[in-house]
């Protein structure tokens, strides 16, 4: 276990450096292309909840992910994160503009005007993470939000969001990390083995 625990914690400096090393215009460029590709998708398209993350500036993009779902008539939910570490909750937002900066400077749903969607009354969850691998397995950042929040999103599709370099061939986990069913990267829409 403690060694997963290193292996973790290697793999995920190793592929954030990765990552951090994109210029904005990649990240951008990138973020165009994972558009396309999310708003073509079947499952998207059939979703009527959909939570989507707020992007790191390294990350994917969602920003207009969510304004074509806004505008397509879905609900869409963002992670709120809890005053609690490693507790968070879907936040449904009606525009961006319910956004605020939060915490480590990224947008969060504004506090004052907080409504909540039932983890289980979701269909499908864009999840993000350091590091995938070709069977859905997710390394995150190491605090257990989405791990613990998708535990009661039992019925929902999931389907994680990263950058095709951080696709591997093995990912370390523990027993209660659930895996995506799909993978999106710049380069397209992959179903899990």
């Amino acid at each position: 276990m403690e060694m997963n625990k290193n292996a973790k914690m290697e793999l995920r400096k190793n592929i954030l450096a990765v990552r951090r090393g994109m210029t904005p215009e990649e990240v951008a460029a990138g973020s165009e292309r994972f558009v396309e590709h999310l708003c073509a998708w079947p499952v998207y398209q059939a979703a009527k909840h959909i939570m989507m993350y707020l992007a790191m500036p390294d990350e994917p993009h969602m920003e207009k992910v969510i304004s074509h779902a806004l505008t397509a008539g879905k609900t869409v939910c963002v992670p709120h994160m809890r005053e609690t570490r490693g507790l968070m909750d879907a936040a449904i937002i009606a525009d961006l503009d319910d956004l605020v900066v939060g915490q480590f400077n990224l947008l969060t749903p504004n506090p004052a005007t907080l409504r909540l969607l039932e983890p289980s009354e979701l269909d499908l969850i864009i999840v993000p993470g350091v590091a995938f691998d070709k069977d859905g397995r997710r390394l995150g950042m190491g605090a257990g939000y989405y791990d613990r929040f998708l535990i009661k999103a039992n019925k929902t599709e999931l389907i994680g969001a990263a950058w095709a370099a951080q696709i591997l061939e093995m990912v370390p986990t523990d027993e209660h990390d659930r895996p995506v069913n799909y993978l999106v990267t710049e380069e397209g829409i992959f179903t899990c083995r």
